[in-house]
């Protein structure tokens, strides 16, 4: 866990949500970690004493209040059932107004010293959501980046769900999926939720679920229009990850266009076209572009390739990397009768022949350091697109 200042002491890569969907990290605990836990910094009772006088005083302390609520946690249920794949865990409350920071445990027992299986812990004030583990009384490495934008305030309702899948957990704020955290104790261990921090805790359900994210009853996942040209222009407004809905398939002789800018300092970013909207199951992709900038020792790569059938094949790549941080591109992927071809600022990258059906694409998805501008599927190969990007 960060120190009391908030900033972070350990991270993985930047920009990584942690999920097996598009990270595929792999954990060591850190037995050697000395980390306090949220319950131990709770027992500071001379910062407490601080917080109140500062209080009294009309001081603004909210990054400093420390409420003590190890010797009683704020919420604890015991699981009505083990965890399994298909466990859904539905947490409404209010985040209260002197609240800087909050923790929600999956453990192994009531004990507060039990293993933690999974700590997400949202900080306010510094506007990330921690996630960690603790295994005897150690905890491991501490996971900080996430997919989306932080949205939880103050003195505002909020819904947090917990997915259980097979090698992970994947959690959504408001709806909106933030980041995955891979098992580091086995699923039949854990049987206790305690949530902690100054938050009302209005609801909790527990159910199954088939596929994650869960779409509430009255979302539906965003979709191109019908029509000859389906186009949907974003002027950069539209918030990636992007789940767009491609109702009429990517058929032979079609072409996807894709208008971007790449941001200042890009890690990476990534385009799947793939069967199925969810993160889990994972979707068959048929198509997985990946533009990975380097810096200091590490080159450039434009990366290809797809998931079929429960892993990734063999990875394809190109030495001509076309993209540059801060720069617009527009790319075109043609699909002929056997392969992709991708084109970006109207020179060919590189193509892809087919490793599946690619009848069954019917979603596009995107995420990473990009903002989109535009996205539009034509019924027919465009080579006056492609002269004009090239200009």
């Amino acid at each position: 866990m960060p120190d009391v200042d908030g900033k972070p002491t350990k991270s993985l890569n930047k920009r990584r949500c942690g999920c097996s969907v598009c990270c595929f990290p792999s954990y060591n605990l850190m037995e050697e970690e000395d980390e306090v836990s949220v319950e131990h910094e709770n027992r500071i009772s001379k910062k407490t004493q601080k917080s109140r006088s500062m209080l009294e005083e009309g001081v603004d302390v909210l990054d400093f209040f420390v409420v003590e609520q190890a010797a009683c946690p704020h919420y604890v249920d015991d699981l009505p059932d083990p965890l399994e794949p298909g466990t859904l865990i539905k947490i409404k409350g209010l985040v209260l107004p002197i609240c800087s920071r909050f923790a929600i445990n999956l453990t192994c027992s009531r004990d507060p010293g039990s293993d933690i299986a999974l700590h997400v812990n949202p900080r306010i004030s510094q506007r990330y959501v921690v996630r960690n583990s603790r295994v005897r009384h150690l905890w491991g490495q501490e996971e900080v980046t996430t997919i989306s934008n932080f949205e939880l305030n103050r003195n505002e309702k909020f819904q947090i769900d917990i997915v259980v899948a097979e090698n992970e957990y994947f959690i959504s704020i408001n709806g909106k999926h933030v980041c995955a955290f891979v098992h580091r104790i086995p699923l039949t261990a854990v049987k206790t939720l305690l949530i902690e921090g100054p938050v009302e805790i209005h609801n909790v359900e527990y159910g199954k679920t088939e596929s994650y994210p869960v779409i509430d009853e009255d979302k539906t996942v965003l979709q191109l229009p019908p029509g000859d040209v389906q186009e949907i222009c974003t002027n950069g407004q539209l918030r990636l990850p992007l789940t767009l809905s491609l109702p009429q398939g990517f058929k032979q002789g079609w072409q996807l266009e894709i208008d971007g800018r790449v941001k200042i300092l890009p890690v990476n970013f990534f385009i799947n076209l793939q069967d199925g909207s969810q993160l889990w199951p994972h979707p068959n992709i048929h198509l997985h572009l990946n533009p990975r900038f380097g810096y200091a020792n590490t080159k450039h790569m434009f990366v290809r390739n797809a998931w079929m059938d429960g892993q990734w094949g063999n990875e394809e790549c190109t030495e001509v990397f076309p993209f540059e941080p801060a720069a617009h591109f527009k790319m075109a992927i043609r699909r002929s009768d056997d392969r992709f071809g991708i084109w970006v600022n109207g020179r060919l990258s590189g193509e892809f022949k087919f490793r599946g059906d690619a009848d069954r694409i019917n979603t596009l998805y995107m995420q990473g350091d990009v903002t989109l501008n535009r996205v539009c599927m034509k019924h027919c190969a465009d080579d006056k697109y492609l002269q004009e990007c090239g200009r």
